[in-house]
């Protein structure tokens, strides 16, 4: 999903902020925090998004799960943006700051979807296959699905390299359903 304008820039300026008090690691660990907790409790995520709930309470809700744990700057930027009513888009927010930190370090991202959990040897091929393709460092998720049969699709960037089962059957009855390989037969 593509962040918002808003979520965008917002995760500019922190990471912006960041950078100029060389706290940069620190907030991204509070960030990728925030992500893991806000992604694992729903009744947060409704609570953070729910138009009734008034952003006083909300920020009294974020205050006492997050500001013990996160840097003064984190915690100073989560009250900018429930004040100015954005509290919806922190998670977008989180995943922009995560973007524009992989950006900034010339890390490129990847996915790579396999019909099996892989093993460490072949994700280590992989994860080189990968970097080679990028022509630097990528950061891959990963994510199983059955459906592919087996083998991999490996994306970096825009290219897509698809070693799947699934596709392969799909090309194979593509081939099959054109009839090319029935040779012409010239009847006089």
């Amino acid at each position: 999903m593509a962040n918002s304008k808003a979520a965008d820039r917002y995760a500019k300026s922190l990471y912006q902020l960041a950078k100029e008090n060389g706290t940069v690691e620190a907030v991204l660990a509070d960030i990728q925090y925030y992500q893991s907790v806000v992604s694992d409790n729903r009744e947060l995520q409704s609570v953070i998004s729910s138009p009734i709930i008034q952003g006083t309470k909300k920020q009294a809700i974020l205050d006492a799960i997050f500001t013990s744990r996160f840097q003064k700057t984190t915690s100073l930027f989560f009250k900018l943006v429930v004040s100015k009513g954005r509290e919806k888009e922190l998670t977008e927010i989180a995943s922009a700051f995560i973007h524009e930190d992989k950006r900034q370090k010339g890390i490129k991202e990847g996915k790579l979807v396999s019909a099996a959990p892989l093993t460490d040897a072949l994700r280590t091929s992989l994860f080189a296959q990968a970097e080679k393709m990028a022509g630097g460092k990528v950061s891959i998720s990963e994510k199983v699905d059955p459906s592919l049969i087996g083998g991999y699709v490996l994306t970096v960037n825009d290219v897509q390299f698809d070693e799947s089962v699934q596709t392969k059957l799909t090309k194979l009855r593509e081939q099959l359903l054109d009839h090319s390989y029935v040779p012409k037969i010239d009847l006089i």
